[in-house]
């Protein structure tokens, strides 16, 4: 059988659905972690450990020469590691090597290229010493899924104490952005590209963000409900679209973030080369007819195909809200409320629970809960959603010190 990667860390990567659509096809998935114990490794045929951080990619094509295996293709959903995906695209010959995929690693060539195809205005630095404007947001220029060590810095002091901390943390010579705050609203824009243009396919608005931390906060509206952020929407999506062909982007799935404020202006937030989160699949799917998973392993594969646009992602649909949940304490979380339970709940169409999720680090977003709920209206959703969080049941124990 022909192989086919799929990277992990940390029990991440959208593993087991990946799994699914692999054997589906017939292929043989080989599971690349760092983790002896993953949670996925016996759904997989192989399991190959790397360790991400210090290992290097003769390490890994060794071990892959080692067992035989000789991958037609690689799976990966992770932003921190799209420079492997990269390399071993290139290594083997596979599709996603293509060289604009590397402006994608870096936040600040992102902004430089938009700036200079004149699709922002958005002000920024790789220097904080260099930063008059304010209120602004500082983050890791490179490798910051799940929103890691994002802050919003209202004052030069705010912004040296932020790099105080990097420091206390073992992490002062992290490369930084440092982002004009833009007011507004924020949203959500997911969808493929081919051959240089991209497919908005869902659109959602996040009116109740964390503004602190960036992190998804309450619940994600599909379809966005306010005016701005439908016409934001819009046109970010034209401005990725002119981005992507200037960089030659195919076979790729992008998560986007935007805001858009009052007046009409909008501005990327962040551009992701992956799926959103689980509970996307399923309110992208519904209306589109594209399943996510299913068409990201076609990308892989260098065969995913799509047809001119046939979704309006801000269009009139009924009311949909995406909601996460995330862990505020370090440690790991026990559920005893099942996914089923969530699902008899008014409203309540799709439910992800990882119960057992492993709490780190507070510096990142940490969800061990999605779910999808429907209603007529943004009050009865509100409502919907507050009965789901009354009845869901859970703790986090920490480990025994020794």
């Amino acid at each position: 059988m022909k192989s086919v990667l799929i990277f992990s860390k940390w029990n991440a990567g959208g593993v087991a659905p990946a799994v699914a659509r692999l054997r589906a096809r017939g292929l043989r998935p080989v599971l690349i972690s760092d983790l002896p114990d993953d949670r996925n490794r016996n759904k997989c045929d192989d399991h190959v450990l790397m360790d991400w951080d210090s290992e290097n990619l003769p390490a890994l094509t060794t071990r892959l020469d080692r067992r035989g295996i000789d991958p037609i293709a690689v799976v990966n959903m992770l932003e921190a590691l799209m420079p492997w995906q990269i390399a071993i695209a290139t290594h083997y010959g596979l599709p996603g090597a293509d060289a604009g995929r590397n402006v994608l690693l870096s936040k600040t060539l992102v902004r430089e290229r938009m700036r200079a195809l004149g699709l922002s205005g958005m002000r920024f630095s790789g220097d904080p010493a260099e930063v008059d404007f304010f209120p602004s947001i500082v983050k890791p220029a490179d490798q910051s899924g799940a929103s890691r060590l994002v802050r919003r810095v209202d004052e030069p002091a705010e912004l040296l104490a932020y790099q105080r901390y990097l420091t206390e943390l073992g992490l002062g010579d992290t490369r930084l952005i440092v982002e004009e705050y833009l007011p507004g609203t924020e949203f959500t824009v997911d969808g493929p590209v081919v051959a240089g243009r991209f497919h908005p396919l869902l659109a959602g608005e996040k009116p109740d963000l964390d503004e602190t931390r960036h992190h998804d906060a309450g619940i994600n509206l599909h379809p966005p409900q306010q005016d701005h952020v439908r016409d934001g929407v819009r046109a970010l999506s034209e401005a990725i679209s002119t981005l992507c062909a200037d960089l030659r982007l195919d076979q790729l799935w992008l998560h986007v973030e935007g805001r858009s404020t009052e007046d009409g202006r909008t501005e990327l937030v962040e551009i992701n080369p992956r799926p959103g989160r689980g509970m996307h699949f399923p309110a992208i799917h519904e209306p589109s007819g594209i399943d996510p998973i299913e068409a990201f392993i076609s990308m892989s594969l260098g065969e995913f195909t799509m047809t001119p646009d046939q979704v309006d992602p801000v269009g009139d649909q009924p009311i949909t809200g995406l909601v996460y949940v995330e862990a505020d304490e370090l440690g790991t979380v026990e559920i005893s409320t099942s996914e089923d339970d969530l699902r008899e709940l008014p409203g309540v169409v799709n439910a992800d629970v990882i119960n057992g999720y492993q709490v780190s680090s507070l510096e990142q977003e940490n969800f061990f809960l999605g779910f999808t709920v429907t209603a007529d209206s943004v009050s009865q959703l509100r409502a919907r959603v507050a009965t789901v969080l009354g009845a869901l049941d859970y703790r986090i124990t920490t480990q025994p010190q020794t």
